[in-house]
């Protein structure tokens, strides 16, 4: 069902949210579908959003939703600091980088900078309308 009002597309946003956050790792080719899709509906909302009054509401429950994700993946990730022993001098096989590879397919997989962008512009759009 595809809808042109912003509330419909802001809705729509959120369940794609909801798949994605619910897919298993090995899920690529979907999580890659959903993603086109997420990013149809963010072009879809652009055109839907100029001109009109913003939804506040629904921006600041899309946000509370956003910064939950965020939270998840951030608890998803490895502490560096703790993985290269909390800070000892134990050389190179304790250096951390192997952490930091594993945070950045985690962040890639979960979305860390669309959910990040989209946090932005929605904080954006709150303080314009202030």
């Amino acid at each position: 069902m595809e809808t042109n009002d912003l509330d419909g597309i802001v809705a729509e946003m959120g369940r794609v949210m909801d798949r994605l956050a619910g897919l298993p790792d090995d899920a690529f080719e979907e999580r890659h579908l959903l993603k086109e899709q997420q990013k149809s509906l963010r072009e879809r909302a652009a055109i839907a959003r100029v001109g009109a009054a913003i939804d506040r509401p629904a921006l600041e429950a899309e946000l509370e939703h956003l910064l939950t994700r965020w939270d998840a993946l951030q608890k998803n990730r490895i502490d560096v600091v703790l993985q290269s022993g909390g800070g000892s001098q134990g050389g190179d096989a304790f250096s951390g980088a192997h952490a930091v590879r594993v945070n950045r397919q985690i962040d890639a997989a979960m979305g860390r900078q669309q959910i990040e962008d989209r946090i932005a512009d929605i904080r954006r759009l709150l303080e314009e309308k202030t």
